[in-house]
C-alpha cells in the first residue's frame, strides 16, 4: 500500500490532533503519515521536504497570511491537494479561496462528520464545499462587486465623512458621490448606510479595528 502524506495546520494543539484523528478515522484503508504544524513557516519547511498529498489549513495562522501562504502552496506544491478550514465566511475570503481552486473548503462550525466527507471526497480526487460554502459560491456566481472608486467611498463613508467631504477628498462631484452611495445601496443589499457598512463587514470589504 503506498504511503500517503497529510499535514494538517492550525495554532491549536488540541484542534491538531483532533483533526488527525478524524483524518484517519475518514481514510482507515490508506497507509498514512500525518504530520501537524502550528505556524505557516513551520509547515512550508515540511512541504519542501516532503510531497504531500494533502494540507488540511487553518488560514487564521499566528507568523504567515493564510491567503498568501495558500498561494505560495499552490505555486510551489501544485499537486498538493487544498482543504481550507476557517472562520471566514465573508464572500470576499471564499471567493479567494475559490480562485485559489481549493479542493476543499469547511468552516469551523462543521461536526466530524463532515470532515471525514471532505477528507474522503479529496483524496479520492474529488471537491467538498461543507453546505453553507456551497450556498455562498452560488451567490459570487452572480455577484457584482463594488469597483476600486466604490470601495474608496464605502470606506470614507464608514469614518462618517459626508458627501461633501468625499466630493472635496475625492475631487469628485457631491453628485457622483451620490451615484457610489447609491450604487453601493443596491450592490450589498442595504436600506441606509448603517445596513451598509455593517453588510460590507459580514461580505469582508470592510474590517472593524478592535
Amino acid at each position: 500500500m503506498n504511503r500517503k502524506r497529510v499535514i494538517i495546520v492550525d495554532d491549536h494543539d488540541i484542534v491538531l490532533k483532533g483533526i488527525a484523528m478524524v483524518v484517519k478515522e475518514a481514510l482507515p484503508d490508506y497507509n498514512l503519515q500525518i504530520d501537524t504544524a502550528t505556524r505557516g513557516c513551520d509547515a512550508l519547511q515540511y512541504m519542501a521536504q516532503y510531497p504531500y498529498d494533502l494540507c488540511f489549513l487553518d488560514v487564521e495562522l499566528p507568523d504567515i497570511d493564510g491567503l498568501g501562504m495558500l498561494k505560495v502552496i499552490r505555486k510551489e506544491h501544485p499537486d498538493t491537494k487544498v482543504i481550507v478550514n476557517t472562520i471566514h465566511e465573508e464572500l470576499w475570503y471564499v471567493k479567494e479561496y475559490i480562485k485559489s481552486d481549493v479542493e476543499g473548503i469547511l468552516f469551523k462550525s462543521v461536526y466530524s462528520d463532515e470532515i471525514r466527507k471532505a477528507v474522503r471526497t479529496v483524496m479520492e480526487g474529488g471537491k467538498f464545499y461543507c453546505k453553507r460554502a456551497r450556498s455562498i459560491a452560488m451567490i459570487i456566481d452572480g455577484y457584482n462587486p463594488p469597483s476600486t472608486k466604490e470601495l474608496e467611498v464605502l470606506r470614507m463613508l464608514a469614518a462618517g465623512k459626508s458627501s461633501d467631504d468625499i466630493s472635496r477628498l475625492l475631487g469628485i462631484s457631491v453628485n457622483t458621490v451620490e451615484t457610489h452611495r447609491r450604487h453601493l445601496l443596491e450592490k450589498l443589499g442595504a436600506r441606509n448606510v448603517a445596513e451598509l457598512i455593517m453588510n460590507s463587514v459580514s461580505e469582508g470589504l470592510l474590517t472593524i479595528n478592535k
